[in-house]
């Protein structure tokens, strides 16, 4: 028996989350924005000093300079030295907040936090409302699986603020599936096909799914910043090479990458992320065959959505191999990682609502 009652409630939950995560990418925007323009300004003020100091050293010293009995002697210019913190600048820059405000950062992370928390309220609303768990068509499994995207993407972001800066890379994602889910796959809340009904599996075998494809969501975001951040260190190495000062490199994308950490840690995190989804789909794969053996009477009948998830298998496992041989790290084995998402995608996508097989999903 449905509740029409939660159903609506789910609804709203999740149209109101959408508000806020379009907030938070406001913030996370500004914040980048804001950022960028106090490390230009930095820059430039570092490259002024850097010209003037070298032309009062080209000036000759005047001899006995003057002392006006203040105990601070001019130089030959007769400019006295700036006072000692006179341009020391916030801990975040020129323009820094001051004690007491809340940055576009951090306001953007609490947006995120209570986005969440109602996102996954809508997600256990609709689960209320159909007596199952809501995971049970191309709707419900975006909304989980990026409520779950969101949940480790703040777990992370608690132990290591400097990832908080991956804030617009992360939101901006679950956004557009929250936004694709809630205009092309919605379907009314409804009881399980009967294909579906009395099998402990869907409990099993989609929640894996579910931790995997969230997981390999927020490991391609990390991957993606890793390949560009690397990118960008390159060039600023090869350009401080070529005795150039204050090296500057993609303008305000730039900027943006600077704020992000080292493209090692990024490559950590990744690994670190993608390692518990390769479990992840292992298991999806495992669980699959078993249930596919009680529903079907084989373990392995090569539908397009079984081939599919094997074919994510083996990229994610070339990954992991590729990350552990010293030739193929970074930038390489990101290329893996980021291909395996794109298979990933075609595999959600294309596969669940193109291509015709066991798997295919109901009320599309």
């Amino acid at each position: 028996m449905i509740n029409e009652q939660l159903a609506q409630i789910s609804n709203l939950a999740l149209v109101v989350t959408i508000v806020l995560y379009v907030l938070a990418l406001i913030g996370f925007g500004a914040d980048l924005a804001s950022s960028t323009q106090r490390r230009s300004d930095a820059r430039l003020a570092d490259r002024d000093r850097e010209e003037q100091e070298e032309a009062r050293t080209l000036q000759p010293v005047a001899v006995g300079a003057a002392d006006d009995g203040s105990g601070v002697t001019a130089d030959a210019g007769g400019a006295r030295p700036a006072a000692a913190g006179a341009d020391a600048e916030g801990p975040n820059g020129q323009g820094a907040p001051s004690q007491g405000t809340m940055s576009a950062q951090r306001f953007a992370f609490v947006l995120s936090g209570a986005a969440t928390v109602l996102h996954v309220l809508g997600v256990l609303t609709r689960a209320l409302a159909t007596q199952r768990v809501p995971w049970a068509n191309m709707y419900e499994f975006a909304t989980t699986s990026t409520a779950v995207v969101m949940l480790a993407f703040l777990v992370f972001s608690i132990r290591r603020t400097e990832l908080r800066a991956l804030g617009t890379f992360v939101v901006g994602p679950v956004l557009l599936v929250l936004l694709l889910a809630q205009t092309f796959w919605i379907v009314p809340a409804a009881e399980l096909t009967p294909s579906l009904q009395n099998s402990h599996w869907i409990y099993i075998h989609i929640g894996v799914a579910i931790i995997a494809t969230a997981l390999s969501i927020l490991g391609a975001v990390v991957a993606a910043m890793q390949l560009l951040q690397a990118r960008h260190e390159r060039a600023l190495v090869e350009r401080t090479a070529d005795g150039e000062q204050s090296p500057e490199h993609w303008g305000r994308l730039g900027h943006v990458l600077d704020r992000l950490p080292s493209s090692t840690v990024l490559e950590a995190l990744s690994f670190r992320i993608h390692s518990v989804a390769f479990v992840c789909w292992t298991f999806t794969l495992i669980f699959g065959a078993i249930w596919a053996r009680e529903a079907w009477g084989r373990f392995w009948g090569w539908d397009p959505k079984e081939v599919w998830t094997f074919i994510i298998w083996v990229i994610y496992a070339a990954y992991l191999h590729a990350r552990a041989t010293g030739g193929f790290r970074g930038s390489r084995a990101a290329g893996f990682a980021l291909a395996g998402f794109v298979a990933v995608v075609f595999n959600y996508t294309i596969v669940n609502t193109v291509i015709n097989g066991l798997h295919s999903y109901s009320g599309l």
